[in-house]
């Protein structure tokens, strides 16, 4: 389940978003356990890697980038485009019960940490529900307006 640990972000984001809670949630040891690679942060960033892998990797062949996962699945597996990117949306099924399965466990840290951790697992969703956002920010686009800008009807 460690695949694509090392290329996330999100352990970063999680302890960046840490630092805005305030120091009853920023402790030493919430920071420990994030540099701990905890179940759930790992599952998070599976989640992230693969998405964004399934959503780039044509783009990325194309501008000459380093093989992600679809083409590492295809080439060890002889597996076609198809079959690599079926196996990859069952690695992000189970890793989202990871995460499911993480939240409802007793934790000795405030919940403002597994929250924050699985609120980044729903924005990698959004961040790559339509396609990459970070390549093509005008599919976010309408994400962000209501979320800035629209107001919120009484």
């Amino acid at each position: 389940m460690i695949h694509g640990y090392g290329s996330s972000g999100i352990p970063v984001l999680c302890a960046s978003a840490m630092l805005g809670m305030g120091a009853e949630v920023a402790t030493r040891e919430a920071f420990e356990w994030v540099a701990n690679e905890p179940k759930m942060m790992k599952a998070t960033a599976v989640i992230g890697r693969f998405r964004d892998d399934i959503f780039t990797h044509k783009f990325e062949q194309e501008r000459g980038h380093s093989a992600s996962a679809v083409e590492c699945y295809m080439e060890e597996y002889k597996a076609s485009e198809e079959e690599a990117v079926e196996f990859l949306w069952k690695k992000i099924s189970n890793a989202w019960k990871d995460v499911a399965e993480e939240c409802q466990k007793p934790s000795l840290f405030p919940v403002a940490i597994t929250e924050c951790v699985l609120n980044l697992a729903r924005l990698v969703g959004v961040l790559y529900e339509n396609g990459d956002c970070f390549t093509n920010p005008h599919l976010i686009k309408d994400h962000l307006k209501s979320l800035f800008i629209d107001p919120v009807p009484l």
